[in-house]
């Protein structure tokens, strides 16, 4: 048994079967997503669309440079590591070109933010809402430690509704975004 939507379809879920959440969104006529980002309304297929085949959280364009992938994080999100620990992120990569239009529309990074220039980055897991199955039908468990990733693999996976994809980032370097210019040319 798991969670399940009564009209599933094969787009409900990823790869290691857990269920995502449903949101509308704009299309252009390429199928191409479109309007202004709504900072904090995170559009679950978008961001998976974006982290599963690392494209620019701003133009959905390929985020892909000459030395790996940037990403960034606010300077307050707790970013506990040692410097060769790998890093998890729900927050999709920038192309050198939306670096700057990122920092200055998101009113979280605009309080201040880390970059990461990652040559390798693997996915690792979920963020969402846990459920159970009760006497009385579906009940949502408690919020356990904020919005902790879930780990592909782990036990409840089954009864998980994933509203964001997390990557880890390995093989990575803390950078000024004002360096990255030179560096990190975007590749066609």
């Amino acid at each position: 048994m798991r969670l399940a939507y009564h009209d599933e379809t094969p787009d409900d879920r990823g790869p290691r079967g857990e269920l995502w959440a449903r949101c509308s969104q704009s299309l252009n006529v390429s199928g191409w997503p479109t309007g202004r980002p709504q900072w904090r309304l995170v559009n679950p297929a978008r961001q998976r669309e974006a982290m599963e085949q690392l494209r620019c959280q701003v133009g959905f364009c390929s985020a892909e440079t000459a030395k790996g992938h940037i990403f960034l994080a606010g300077a307050t999100e707790d970013l506990s590591r040692r410097s060769n620990e790998p890093v998890r992120t729900a927050q999709p990569p920038v192309c050198l070109k939306h670096v700057r239009p990122a920092l200055e529309l998101c009113p979280h990074l605009r309080k201040g933010h880390v970059a990461f220039l990652a040559g390798t980055t693997s996915i690792w897991g979920v963020i969402g809402s846990r459920y159970r199955l009760t006497a009385t039908g579906l009940e949502p468990l408690p919020v356990e430690e904020g919005d902790a990733p879930v780990p592909y693999g782990h036990p409840q996976l089954g009864w998980f509704l994933a509203s964001q994809l997390v990557r880890e980032l390995r093989d990575y370097e803390v950078v000024n975004v004002d360096d990255l210019e030179p560096v990190a040319r975007t590749v066609d």
